[in-house]
């Protein structure tokens, strides 16, 4: 997700989360190692900043634990430097390259900028977020998440659930990200279920905490009959999910279902989760790892649904096997080159695209 968020003061000391993944202990390594076009470099120890904490699960959750992931496969050491806010990240980024990090990745994208500046200083390799006209071969790439192709399946199989054939989309604001995915599943959801309607609310500008202005407009849209909602939000998705916990609780009530992004809450919000778009960073942090040594890292780094960067969650076993397989079938399609499905950031764009595919 593009979080562009300011968050004012928060200035507090930055936990380094160190998971040591060798036998034995790591040697010291040079804070500014090599990192020149075409020199190998090897990471002993990879980093990753999170603007929130790494247990919210969503951006900074999927940023954290796929850091972990890889770390215990390649036999590695993980730092994680969380709820470092959206101020001036330097003096954390001196920290990590001073400890021995060999590669860091900045996760998200109010950190561009003091990355690409921090690698040009200090000579250690960066990885930042979508931005790939700061791309510097050697020393920095560009992680770049393709997740309207997911979004598109996500609308697939919620026009294969519904039944009321009302089915919502709440965002918490409208930078790109949200954008792409929002034309994505209403574009899937048109081709699935062209008889649907789709409702379509913003919480407020960039409110993506606001829980309480998340629940009040999922809440609106349930009352209109909507029984699936996309929601992206970041932690604003909290509201949206208890809006549909307590609408589910009432007798009577059409049971309806909420499709989440980023990351996986199955664990305790099962009940209503039916699936997610889901970001898994632990391929491209591997690649990342692995170009470095071979002397290729500085490139743009593309998660979609080919390469199961951005992927659907998995649907509940209750789900019909019909809705499934549609699903399935569709993502084939999207892989093969026959289904192309629109990216679009702008939020005009956006809008005028909704009103073109669901005319009110």
């Amino acid at each position: 997700m593009n979080r562009h968020r300011v968050r004012v003061g928060l200035v507090a000391a930055i936990a380094l989360l160190v998971q040591t993944t060798l036998a034995g202990p790591i040697a010291a390594q040079d804070a500014t190692p090599a990192a020149s076009p075409g020199a190998g470099v090897t990471v002993d120890q990879f980093a990753v900043v999170t603007p929130g904490s790494r247990t919210n699960q969503g951006w900074d959750q999927q940023g954290a634990d796929a850091a972990d992931e890889v770390a215990e496969s390649l036999g590695i050491e993980s730092i994680v430097a969380e709820n470092a806010g959206y101020e001036d990240i330097t003096p954390i980024l001196r920290d990590l390259a001073a400890s021995g990090a060999d590669l860091i990745s900045c996760h998200a994208s109010g950190y561009q900028t003091v990355c690409a500046e921090f690698a040009a200083e200090s000579n250690v390799p960066v990885a930042v977020t979508e931005l790939q006209s700061a791309i510097v071969p050697g020393l920095v790439s560009s992680i770049d998440p393709l997740a309207h192709e997911a979004a598109y399946l996500a609308g697939v199989l919620a026009g294969g659930v519904t039944e009321t054939g009302t089915v919502g989309v709440v965002v918490s604001g409208e930078p790109p990200t949200w954008n792409y995915m929002t034309v994505g599943f209403a574009e899937g959801l048109k081709a699935t279920n062209p008889d649907a309607q789709l409702l379509y609310s913003v919480i407020g500008e960039a409110a993506y905490d606001d829980a309480a202005g998340a629940k009040r407009v999922t809440e609106q849209q349930l009352a209109a009959n909507a029984d699936v909602i996309f929601g992206m939000g970041d932690g604003a998705s909290f509201g949206m999910i208890q809006a549909i916990e307590e609408h589910n609780g009432q007798e009577g009530a059409t049971r309806a279902w909420f499709i989440d992004v980023i990351g996986d809450k199955t664990a305790e919000h099962g009940d209503v989760l039916l699936s997610s778009v889901l970001f898994d960073y632990s391929g491209v942090y591997e690649q990342m790892i692995d170009d470095l040594a071979a002397g290729t890292f500085g490139k743009s780094y593309v998660m979609n649904v080919e390469n199961e960067g951005v992927r659907l969650l998995e649907p509940p076993e209750e789900i019909s096997q019909e809705a499934k397989d549609a699903v399935a079938a569709t993502q084939e399609q999207i892989v093969g080159g026959e289904i192309d499905v629109p990216a679009v950031g702008d939020a005009a764009e956006m809008q005028a695209r909704l009103a073109e595919l669901f005319p009110q």
